[in-house]
Formats: C-alpha cells, structure tokens, sequence
C-alpha cells in the first residue's frame, strides 16, 4: 500500500467529518451540545473544550448565556488537541474556532503560530491576575492540586504538604503520583524542600533525585485523573495528587476522602481563538464573555474552580468558595508554562525511562 503524504492525511480531516465525530462523540459524553447540525455559517462558533463536568458547567454559566446575550450560536465539541490545532491551521481549512488550551499549549500554540492574538478592543481583562494574562489566550479559571487522603482510615495521620508526602517514615502509606513529568517535577522538588517561589527555573537533577526517593512508596503511576481519587475510593492507594473537584465531587458522593489547601498547584483554563477562523469577530466575543468576572463566578459556582479574578473570589457561593485556593498564598506554585515550552519534550522522554527503571 502506498504511503498516504502529510497533505492527503490533513486533507482527511475534513469539516464533515470533524463535525460528525464530535456529535457523536458529544452524544456519548457531552449531552450539552446546542447546536446540532452545522456548525458552520454567520453567528455562530465552534468551541472544543475537555468536557465531564467542567464541560457541563461551561454549558451552564458561559456557552447557553453568551448565546441568549449575543444570538450567537456555539457548537460545544470535546477534545482540543495541539496536532489537531496545527493540522487544521497548516491546511488552512480551520473549523475549530475557540479551544480549550492546557497551561503549556498556549505558549508552544503562540510559538507555532496557530493562535490569533487577542483583540483587546473586544476582550476587557481589566483586574484578572498577571498570570492568567496572555496575548494569545484568555484566562477562564483557575484550577487547584493537591494533596488527597481517605478520611475513614489510617488514623488522621496524613500528609499535608508536599514534604510530608516525602516523609514515609513519618507518614506511612502508599503513594499515587502522575505519570507525567509536567506537576511531578514540581511537585518532587518542592517534596525536598524546594519554596514555591525557587521552583523555576526547575532543577531538573534534584528533582529526579528526590523521585528516587519517593518510588519505592509510590504503588501508582496513575495515567487517567479519575484514577487519583478512585484508588482512594477502592482502598489500593493511600494518598495522590489530584484536583479539588475531584474530592468535591467525591464528598457530594458521600466518599471519606479530604482534600489539603496547605501546598497547591495552581493552573488557569485556557482559552485561545485558532489561527484562520472563518468567525474570528464572533470568536474575540465569546472569549470576552469567557473573561467576563461574572461569568466566571457562576463557572466558579457550579465547577469550583476559582475566578482568574481576586476581587470576584469573595462573590462566589460559600458552598463552592471553600473549595477554591487562595491565589495569593505564597505556599502555592503557579505553572510556569514558558519554562515547560522548552522543556516538555527532552524531560517527557527522560521521565519515561525513568519509569521503567
């Protein structure tokens, strides 16, 4: 069989079929779809977001009112991917409008040039923290990781911070981490010591020393997030890295599980209008509506993720703000997206031999 080029493989990402996939992806997973058909045409947006129940609360607090507000339709579609990004952006045949971006795609996506620059003539971030401010991306939460343990067992003795997850001696128990060196290099370095605030530029050598250390207690390298509270749940870990909403959601579900604010890693949910969009203008508006504080508040609401905006934090229900990190909290680490831009693909591949050590 004939090798297919690089073009003959773009080209098969065509605009009926990216759309068709995603319905029906998004009848299986995200029944929030308002749109359905096409998605194209004037008024209307195409946005691909990671869906669950981020992609529910988006639905609720930004996509359903930005459509009421504007007349502008949005079609809701899971699963942003940088490759995808750049395949539709290089073959100039873009059908993805806005997308969701993890930490380091905004700088890499910047880099590659597949993401337009925000129009500050649309999009006011007037009070949003300096570190969720980008030139090619809006920051639309902020997301907080930490350390979760069960409640029902092990006698309260757990660990808090990150240098007391390294402690096994004094803190026994089995241990689930990522399998990805993204978080867990920060995490290893601040596990040995390391203040937040001396985190970047990482030192690469004392963080794989410090997760020497910790392997023989670590029973996870855990792939999928959902993994990080339900080992928990199942009793075959002890304690791991995971999300606030996942133990929030876990602890609605009556589980015996706690979550620790005292050491978080902070992250802000992207997102960036694609390089090429056919509906640029409708686009910058859906990406103000996202940088929008009260927006934010009601996403803050019904996700738990905090508002990129301090003054905004103490409008959130109490019920919902109690899980929210302080962003001011020096004891918490802000991803360095930049530093990871340069680095992602050397320490990925080191990270994984590492693993199979």
């Amino acid at each position: 069989m004939p090798k297919k080029s690089a073009t003959s493989l773009v080209r098969r990402i065509s605009r009926r079929e990216v759309l068709a996939s995603g319905a029906a992806a998004a009848t299986l997973a995200m029944p929030f779809v308002i749109v359905p058909g096409r998605a194209r045409g004037a008024g209307r947006v195409v946005v691909v977001n990671f869906g669950g129940a981020m992609g529910d609360a988006k639905q609720k607090a930004i996509y359903g009112p930005f459509t009421r507000d504007t007349g502008i339709e949005v079609l809701a579609v899971p699963g942003p991917d940088l490759a995808k990004i750049r395949a539709q952006v290089q073959s100039g045949d873009v059908e993805w409008d806005v997308v969701d971006l993890l930490d380091a795609w905004v700088p890499a996506g910047t880099r590659m040039g597949l993401l337009e620059p925000i129009d500050e003539r649309i999009v006011d971030r007037t009070g949003v923290v300096p570190l969720a401010k980008h030139d090619y991306a809006v920051g639309g939460s902020i997301s907080a990781g930490g350390i979760a343990f069960p409640t029902n067992r092990l006698g309260g003795k757990v660990p808090k911070t990150w240098p007391e997850f390294w402690n096994v001696a004094g803190f026994p128990g089995r241990r689930g981490l990522r399998n990805r060196v993204s978080d867990t290099l920060e995490i290893a370095l601040m596990g040995d010591g390391v203040a937040p605030k001396d985190v970047y530029p990482c030192d690469v050598e004392r963080a794989f020393k410090a997760l020497d250390r910790i392997k023989p207690s670590v029973s996870h390298w855990i792939a999928q997030t959902a993994q990080t509270v339900s080992l928990i749940q199942t009793n075959e870990t002890d304690f791991t890295f995971t999300y606030t909403t996942r133990v929030k959601d876990m602890q609605a579900a009556g589980v015996p599980m706690g979550y620790s604010f005292q050491q978080n890693i902070l992250g802000v949910g992207w997102a960036g209008v694609v390089k090429g969009t056919r509906n640029k203008e409708a686009a910058m508006r859906l990406c103000a509506y996202i940088a929008k504080p009260e927006r934010q508040v009601e996403l803050a609401n019904l996700s738990g993720d905090a508002p990129c905006y301090p003054d905004a934090l103490a409008k959130v229900a109490p019920e919902a703000r109690k899980w929210m990190p302080d962003v001011g909290d020096s004891n918490n680490l802000f991803i360095n997206p930049g530093w990871w831009d340069t680095h992602i693909d050397d320490l990925t591949k080191r990270f994984k031999e590492w693993l199979l050590v």
